[in-house]
């Protein structure tokens, strides 16, 4: 069941150069195989399969594993063909959305086991709170990986130039 759904703007007013598509999906490839470059929390991880064919057409597959601290999540990811991206144990999935040329937006998703996340009546105050610092969480993280992937793209190209 969906918990939590938003998007980030990823062209920008302001921003050096021009991000594509391609770029920005080799980001989330990135993501996939590298967390912890994204993410400061990810002290380690690892592919711990070769890539595979995935469930959907044109996607690959594989399993890793990821460290925060000593604590150890095993995983398998999904990489589309159109640079969509799923995280089979994390619940959670992003994939890249460019509703006019040139406008880039990341759609970021999170699955719950919950049969059906309650609505707000069904739940307690303090289960509100909880689901709703999770959400804001997950926006944060999230915000903070597009911006490390602007700024790696940014890098490159500025790179190429000199």
């Amino acid at each position: 069941m969906k918990f939590h759904e938003h998007i980030i703007r990823v062209t920008v007013p302001g921003l050096p150069c021009e991000v594509t598509r391609e770029e920005l999906s080799g980001e989330l490839a990135d993501f996939a195989h590298r967390p912890e470059h994204f993410l400061e929390e990810v002290t380690k991880s690892e592919v711990v399969s070769p890539e595979r064919r995935g469930s959907e057409p044109g996607s690959i597959a594989f399993e890793r594993n990821i460290y925060f601290g000593h604590l150890v999540f095993h995983e398998t990811v999904q990489i589309g063909a159109d640079g969509s991206y799923r995280s089979h144990a994390a619940g959670s999935g992003e994939r890249i959305e460019e509703p006019e040329p040139g406008q880039l937006f990341i759609r970021f998703i999170y699955f719950e086991d919950r049969p059906e996340v309650p609505t707000a009546i069904e739940m307690n105050s303090r289960e509100q709170q909880v689901d709703y610092l999770r959400r804001l969480a997950y926006e944060s993280k999230d915000q903070s990986i597009v911006a490390q992937m602007l700024t790696d793209i940014v890098e490159r190209k500025m790179a190429l130039k000199n």
